[in-house]
């Protein structure tokens, strides 16, 4: 669990990285929009995994209220929004001149 959590802490600057270089201007095409509402749901799933999984580091083992999968739901979202990230470098890709 603490190695989930290192990385959710990892994906978790990412992801506020991320959103704060990002302009929301209104005329962007649609894939501009996607990659934005993919930096702001995967840094909100981020945050809430990891909040479950450090609050469970501190629960004892027998009858912990959090599952597993309380944690691994939101962290596989967040994991799927940082690939979809990093197709993003493939299709915003500028020519160089």
């Amino acid at each position: 669990m603490v190695t989930l959590i290192s990385f959710l802490a990892v994906l978790l600057i990412f992801f506020s990285i991320d959103v704060r270089s990002r302009d929301t201007a209104a005329t962007k095409p649609w894939h501009g929009h996607l990659f934005e509402w993919a930096s702001r749901i995967g840094g909100i799933a981020t945050a809430v995994s990891l909040a479950l999984g450090w609050v469970d580091l501190f629960l004892p083992d027998e009858g912990s209220p959090i599952h597993v999968a309380l944690v691994a739901a939101p962290g596989s979202v967040a994991v799927l929004c940082a690939i979809v990230l990093g197709l993003e470098m493939l299709w915003q890709r500028r020519d160089s001149p």
